[in-house]
């Protein structure tokens, strides 16, 4: 999976010309995407993601989606079960996502539904085309935890800036 930013766009940002913190740059790539998306629900990375929800009529918080693979659910008789994809459609195109059907199969109670989909921006320039704001938090956050790489975290100033510049993309919440 290639991350958002590369490790020649980080090293530039960083001014680092040598090759001797390679590693710690692309620890540095992966936190900062970690972080954006924690913070945003997006999913930078094309990926298979399950996201486990509390039933059927529950929003999916995972954004965006390119295709549903699997909607497993345990059913009243404690057998494990997975719905067909006839059963249900999928609303993927705007987030909140969701799954919508004309009636849906009983729960175990107590049990969640999984659903297992491919998720996350094809190419970092989708990312730049969906919002620039992703790409400079990216490049301010891999700044922030390289230099502050002793402790793992982040100086308040970064922090700060980067939720500024992705407060407008933040996980919405239901």
């Amino acid at each position: 999976m290639a991350e958002p930013i590369d490790l020649d766009t980080a090293k530039a940002q960083l001014r680092i010309l040598s090759d001797d913190e390679d590693g710690v740059v692309t620890s540095a790539i992966i936190d900062a995407r970690g972080w954006i998306e924690d913070y945003t629900g997006l999913i930078l990375t094309r990926r298979s993601v399950t996201e486990v929800i509390s039933g059927f009529d529950a929003v999916l918080s995972t954004w965006p989606i390119v295709s549903i693979d699997a909607v497993d659910y345990v059913d009243v008789e404690g057998a494990d079960q997975a719905l067909p994809d006839t059963e249900y459609f999928a609303q993927i195109a705007k987030r909140p996502a969701r799954l919508s059907a004309a009636a849906w199969p009983r729960l175990l109670t107590g049990s969640t539904v999984a659903v297992t989909m491919t998720a996350g921006f094809a190419t970092p320039d989708a990312i730049q085309l969906f919002s620039p704001n992703i790409m400079r938090a990216m490049r301010i956050l891999v700044a922030g935890f390289f230099n502050d790489r002793e402790t793992g975290g982040l100086a308040g100033d970064v922090e700060v800036a980067a939720k500024r510049l992705c407060r407008s993309l933040k996980r919405w919440t239901l």
